[in-house]
């Protein structure tokens, strides 16, 4: 808006110069005048958004010293056509910032040598206005393109905080997750080892005396208690039971077994929720040691890849060697099992040999 305001007010004193020395010769004025009209739009349409040098390409800068060059010998033809100079001059100072620049004012020294002084120095007047006006503007756009450097740069390190605060927080909740499921295991262990062993030792306790006992009337109480224990003991074998397939970690159980290769080179590809039903975790790990153990045994392949994902309906698994001799005519138990544990589960088991041998298996989310 700034340089609008500055081109219209050269114009209007450039227009007004023109007018007063030529206003008489209609046709010298309009051709003088639509000249420089058509030679002022070329440039702005070069100097698109008054950009600065450095912004500007050579061949850019070319074409801006070309109309600059040929105005400026229309305006030694005759002075009419330099009333206008000091407009052009206006878009070559925003466009080069050279305060050499500054010398081409002498041109209408050339131009109007044979005018009256009056126009000679009006023109340098305008000069001078065009050079104030072009440094004002060229440090306006200066500190614009700062402010936009400034701000792509603050917008560009938020968005890298935003995901690096991301990262940290699916980073915690993975420990917090890790530390869950061993504080569950531990406490499964716990209650394994120490209330298991004792609610052990009373169910024998309370069989032996109801063994030993010698009194009708206790014999019912005691096959009660020993009920009662036998009860409590189930209860806290299943609880146990819950509380480790809790604990079962996937990803970390795939990656110790991927550890256990290490001949080959293998990529993980993990994206898994944090609460899978038990069922699909031992089934995939059990396929994946199956799967690593066969190409140990009968591929010639170097590289796996292994990928676990979990979809809206579905848990996938695909596992992958770079091996040349695969066969599946003859299965082997391996291979059976395989299929075995996913038929139970209700899901799909595919063998591919394209590119490589390929077990692919895709497991229905479970539905308590």
């Amino acid at each position: 808006m700034t340089s609008l305001l500055d081109k219209l007010i050269l114009f209007i004193g450039c227009t007004l110069l023109l007018y007063l020395g030529w206003h008489q010769s209609v046709s010298l004025f309009l051709l003088a005048f639509l000249t420089a009209v058509t030679f002022i739009c070329l440039c702005s349409y070069c100097n698109l958004d008054c950009l600065l040098e450095k912004q500007l390409s050579s061949h850019t800068r070319f074409y801006l010293a070309g109309l600059w060059l040929s105005l400026a010998g229309l305006s030694l033809l005759h002075p009419a056509f330099g009333c206008f100079l000091p407009l052009l001059f206006y878009e070559l100072t925003v466009s080069f910032r050279h305060n050499v620049i500054f010398a081409v004012c002498l041109l209408p020294l050339l131009s109007f040598q044979k005018e009256p002084v009056f126009y000679c120095q009006t023109v340098l007047v305008l000069f001078v206005i065009a050079w104030i006006f072009a440094h004002k503007t060229a440090k306006l756009l200066e500190l614009e393109r700062e402010f936009r450097l400034l701000r792509d740069s603050s917008r560009e390190y938020h968005l890298y905080l935003q995901q690096k605060n991301k990262n940290l927080i699916e980073k915690q909740n993975d420990e917090i997750h890790i530390a869950t499921l061993k504080e569950r295991n531990r406490i499964a262990r716990e209650i394994h080892d120490n209330v298991g062993h004792m609610l052990s030792r009373s169910l024998l306790q309370a069989g032996a005396l109801s063994a030993i006992n010698q009194q009708e009337n206790m014999q019912q109480p005691l096959n009660d208690l020993k009920h009662t224990l036998s009860l409590a003991m189930t209860s806290v074998r299943e609880s146990v039971h819950d509380l480790h397939n809790d604990s079962i970690n996937l990803k970390a159980s795939v990656s110790d077994l991927i550890s256990e290769f290490s001949n080959y080179s293998i990529s993980l590809d993990y994206d898994m929720g944090p609460f899978l039903p038990s069922e699909v975790k031992y089934c995939f790990i059990s396929i994946v040691k199956e799967a690593l153990s066969n190409i140990a045994r009968h591929s010639n392949g170097t590289e796996i890849s292994i990928v676990l994902r979990e979809h809206p309906r579905l848990y996938q698994l695909m596992i992958k060697d770079n091996g040349t001799n695969a066969k599946t005519d003859n299965p082997g138990m391996g291979i059976l099992n395989m299929k075995e544990r996913v038929k139970n589960l209700n899901g799909n088991f595919s063998i591919s040999t394209e590119q490589g041998f390929q077990i692919f298996v895709s497991l229905p989310h479970m539905t308590k």
